[in-house]
């Protein structure tokens, strides 16, 4: 073989000049990812969905699951009922899924949602993420944890969706003020009493937040993420919002 030959050869197996490589995964997949915040890695998964190409510009899902889901594995947080729920209806969720999973003790404060926040800068850059379209769930203690984000950084998210949440600290309610966010909660939950989000709803009504919404289910329990995820008004609702710029 010439050297003419090889230099053809080498340059086909790693792409023409410019051509950017294309992001790992196979759509319709989770791509196990890891991060490293203050010398302690932390696992994620980012979930593409069916029709992803790279190239096309994509909303970005940051999802927080629960408590029972915490761990070092890295997968146990795929099981959360959004997941499922993307996966059951690919087209009322046309968007990257970001899974970070909390280690076991911790919550979504401090080194861990610094953690959860640069996985979706990191998603945003690596899949082509929309940062009009940034939209932020959590379930229980995600729940806590996702209005805690809004709060630190009501600019990055278009809307919040908050299923069974575990009574955020109340100075984010003013900080909120603006923030598309749908709440939901079970008044039979006794995990969690409902009486919780009634009183945070008073006081978001306090302060004239009209950006909020609150559905409360009868009868159900702490248990309705598969009430929420699975209804198609709430996808609706979602994509609906999206920031200025």
């Amino acid at each position: 073989m010439g050297a003419v030959t090889m230099v053809l050869v080498a340059w086909l197996m790693t792409g023409s000049p410019g051509q950017e490589a294309s992001p790992p995964g196979t759509p319709g997949s989770f791509v196990a990812k890891t991060l490293t915040v203050r010398g302690v890695s932390y696992s994620y998964s980012v979930y593409l969905p069916p029709h992803y190409r790279p190239g096309q510009v994509w909303p970005v899902i940051l999802a927080l699951h629960g408590a029972n889901s915490r761990g070092t594995e890295g997968t146990r947080q795929r099981s959360q009922r959004l997941a499922a729920a993307v996966r059951l209806y690919p087209e009322r969720y046309p968007a990257l899924l970001v899974l970070p999973q909390c280690p076991p003790g911790a919550d979504w404060s401090g080194d861990v949602a610094d953690f959860a926040l640069q996985a979706v800068d990191r998603t945003l850059a690596e899949y082509g993420g929309d940062r009009r379209r940034v939209y932020l769930t959590g379930e229980s203690i995600g729940a806590q944890g996702a209005l805690r984000f809004a709060a630190r950084f009501p600019e990055r998210f278009a809307a919040v969706l908050s299923v069974s949440e575990r009574s955020a600290d109340r100075t984010v309610v003013e900080r909120l003020k603006g923030v598309p966010l749908w709440m939901w909660h079970g008044d039979a939950d006794k995990e969690v009493p409902v009486t919780e989000s009634r009183a945070f709803l008073e006081l978001f009504k306090a302060v004239g937040n009209t950006s909020v919404r609150y559905t409360e289910l009868p009868g159900l329990g702490h248990d309705i993420f598969d009430t929420v995820y699975l209804d198609e008004a709430v996808s609706t609702w979602l994509f609906a919002q999206r920031r200025s710029q």
